[in-house]
């Protein structure tokens, strides 16, 4: 089968990782969010939504039967965000939460992350980023929709007001639905200021709202991307060179077309595509069809050539440095104390394997995927086929576990590459190995940190440098240089921690394997070198952990207030039971403020059992408390299995794990209790939850062991060293 090609790729030969990095340049630039934005009608029609619908502005839509339409601009990945974001602007709108119905949109411009300019979910930002304007456009509709009753009652809009999807005129006693007045708000101008609840107001927000997202789930009715179907729809699995960076040089398309249900045998530029009339008979056929590989130069990569890179880097100079004012200048102050930590190569390894559902056709291109990045993905395609904007409609699926690896649109191009060809849509589907050996990885980091004192053992002054790979070159490529990631340095340059002279050089090298953001981005791998430092430090000065934390934070409140709950809640004062030890951990990341406390004891044999884990969080306001602390206790599962087991390596320039049973997790019997503290500092902005719960948990871990053993373990996952989970 060999239908019509349709427009040509750029370069005529597809997609490759490098023209995704050239195409990915694109993102970043483009139209700010407009503080009223009115665009509703245009796009409440342009979605085919119902006439009888009025658009307040692009976030809400009220039908005159008085169901409310809220969009939901975030990505849901099992974070709880379809159940707050809307919550928000309910809340601001005064509607009554029983009848919203809430709505995916697709790549649009009225959506974009405010702060970065793109619509895309990742950093723990759907929070922090839209909680102000959800409060906006939930209070701008309620304005409008009281300017509209009041109007047709003949009364001023300050004698009105509004609750549970009702405006009330309270001195005649009447009201109006909603809905009887929503084709005329629609037509007033919003305002430009309108008056925000105060929080003492709110009915939905502070409380542990049901999730929106979970009986879908429970009954099966949830569309993952897995779970889209399309009429015609026929499937893809893919064979693709093992190796970073080599190109397929042959195939033999012959002897699988003759197999039940095979299609089409697509080739791509890193390997070839079966397309048949289900995924098994394409798997199959893939499995079975002969091609050979160009593996290139990288196929001479191995973990330990790798590592010597970063070796070498470490001695080489800094390519990027901070200091902090009054730090000296010139020659380095002679070192008290030095050690080197190392974090190491993660996967993604999200539940929900790599798919997307492609469909190009005369009217464009339709993509159905379980996307993070929605607006990167209609770059692409954009680019791929040749196609304004509004032929390429991204539309995004329940996402199975993102972890940043569905920013990436590598699988959306690949779908559209093979759909273009075959004329007719088509779902890929990767295999478990197909996902965890053509990962953009998380990358390892090493750093090596020193501390000088003085003779009275205070800290005078404290030289940090790191050696990693660019995280964002692929999601934000924008923002990185030759020489600078600033992701890389997240929260080394922000620290609360007071020390007179700090001095942070990062040293940023090119690896033969893709890296890229994955949950904690910068902070996980920094704040395990920080807080073991810091430990070292108290352990070196003889002085409590907590205490000498304290004392370097004394000058911020909300961080000692954190540190000092999550201590006391775990009995930091008293003795453990024989045999058990503590450790503790504190950052400052993605706006909030956690500290965790593990309690464990450690065999002989080196199994460790965790007893307890204590976890204190200051988001700013807690808007749900049931999903931070969901969010949180997530944080914490997904921290020990990096800390324990989980680790990619490479050889021969390939993924050495292709699977679970290799890329170890933590199991459910092995979850220990976790105890999580919420603190309403009323700080705003408001900070993230989605990211920050692995950041602490893992040098809290390590703390704890070292409390229990008296061995400092510096590099990860533990298992490098002879632990285990009991």
């Amino acid at each position: 089968m060999n239908p019509k090609r349709g427009p040509a790729a750029p370069d005529g030969a597809g997609w490759t990782r490098r023209s995704l990095l050239q195409v990915s340049a694109l993102a970043g630039g483009g139209l700010a969010l407009g503080a009223t934005l009115p665009l509703g009608p245009r796009l409440a029609h342009a979605r085919g939504g119902p006439a009888a619908e009025a658009a307040l502005n692009a976030w809400v839509r009220i039908s005159a039967s008085d169901q409310v339409t809220i969009v939901v601009s975030q990505a849901e990945m099992g974070q709880g965000i379809s159940t707050t974001l809307p919550a928000v602007l309910a809340e601001e709108l005064g509607a009554d939460w029983s009848r919203v119905k809430l709505e995916t949109p697709v790549a649009d411009p009225a959506y974009r992350n405010p702060r970065t300019k793109t619509q895309f979910t990742g950093n723990s930002e759907s929070i922090s980023s839209f909680f102000e304007i959800m409060r906006a456009m939930g209070a701008s509709a309620r304005e409008m929709l009281i300017a509209a009753a009041a109007a047709q009652w003949k009364v001023q809009p300050a004698t009105c007001r509004v609750e549970n999807g009702r405006v009330f005129h309270d001195p005649s006693k009447r009201s109006l639905r909603f809905g009887d007045v929503a084709a005329a708000a629609a037509k007033l101008p919003a305002p430009d200021k309108p008056p925000l609840k105060d929080p003492s107001q709110w009915r939905l927000l502070g409380k542990p709202l049901p999730r929106v997202d979970v009986p879908s789930k429970v009954d099966g009715t949830a569309v993952f991307g897995l779970d889209f179907t399309v009429p015609g729809m026929v499937y893809a699995a893919v064979k693709l060179c093992p190796v970073f960076g080599g190109k397929l040089r042959t195939h033999d398309a012959a002897a699988v077309t003759g197999r039940p249900g095979v299609l089409a045998v697509v080739p791509l530029p890193d390997g070839v595509a079966v397309v048949a009339k289900s995924y098994w008979q394409a798997r199959q056929a893939a499995d079975a069809l002969p091609a050979s590989f160009d593996e290139g130069p990288g196929a001479a990569a191995s973990h330990d050539g790798i590592m010597q890179i970063y070796r070498a880097a470490m001695a080489d100079g800094a390519s990027w440095v901070l200091t902090k004012p009054g730090t000296p200048a010139g020659a380095a102050l002679p070192a008290t104390l030095t050690a080197e930590y190392e974090s190491q190569f993660l996967a993604h390894a999200a539940m929900e394997p790599i798919n997307c559902t492609a469909r190009v056709d005369a009217s464009g291109c339709d993509v159905w995927a379980p996307t993070q990045g929605q607006e990167l993905a209609q770059l692409t395609v954009t680019s791929l086929l040749g196609l304004p904007n509004d032929k390429v409609r991204i539309h995004r699926t329940q996402i199975g576990g993102g972890f940043g690896r569905r920013l990436i649109p590598d699988f959306i191009a690949q779908a559209v590459t093979i759909a273009r060809e075959v004329r007719r849509p088509v779902k890929v589907v990767w295999s478990r190995e197909d996902d965890m050996q053509h990962d953009f990885y998380r990358p390892a980091v090493v750093h090596r940190i020193s501390a000088a004192l003085d003779r009275t053992g205070q800290l005078t002054h404290v030289a940090h440098k790191l050696v990693s790979p660019s995280i964002l070159q692929f999601a934000a490529p924008r923002k990185v240089t030759a020489t600078f990631d600033p992701s890389c340095l997240e929260g080394l340059y922000e620290t609360h921690y007071e020390i007179p002279s700090w001095k942070v050089e990062s040293k940023l090298i090119q690896v033969p394997v893709p890296t890229s953001v994955l949950r904690t981005t910068g902070y996980g791998p920094n704040i395990f070198a920080l807080e073991s430092f810091v430990d070292e430090l108290a352990h070196h000065q003889r002085r409590d952990p907590l205490a000498y934390r304290l004392a370097l934070l004394r000058s911020n409140a909300r961080a000692t207030t954190v540190l000092s709950t999550a201590a006391e809640r775990a009995g930091w004062a008293q003795k453990p039971p024989a045999g058990r030890h503590r450790g503790i951990a504190y950052a400052n990341a993605y706006g909030s403020f956690l500290a965790h406390v593990v309690e464990l004891s450690v065999s002989a044999a080196g199994a460790i059992t965790i007893h307890r884990v204590v976890a204190a969080i200051d988001p700013g306001i807690v808007l749900d408390p049931g999903i931070t602390v969901s969010a949180i206790e997530g944080g914490t599962a997904w921290g020990l299995s990096c800390a324990l087991t989980s680790e990619i390596t490479f050889a021969r320039g390939r993924t050495v794990q292709s699977n679970f049973h290799d890329f170890s997790v933590l199991r459910m019997h092995q979850m220990p209790p976790v105890e999580v503290h919420l603190i309403n500092s009323g700080v705003l902005p408001l900070g993230g939850t989605g990211e920050i719960g692995p950041v602490t948990i893992i040098p809290a871990l390590t703390n704890a062991i070292f409390a229990a053993t008296g061995k400092r373990l510096r590099s990860l996952p533990l298992s490098r060293h002879g632990l285990s989970l009991a």
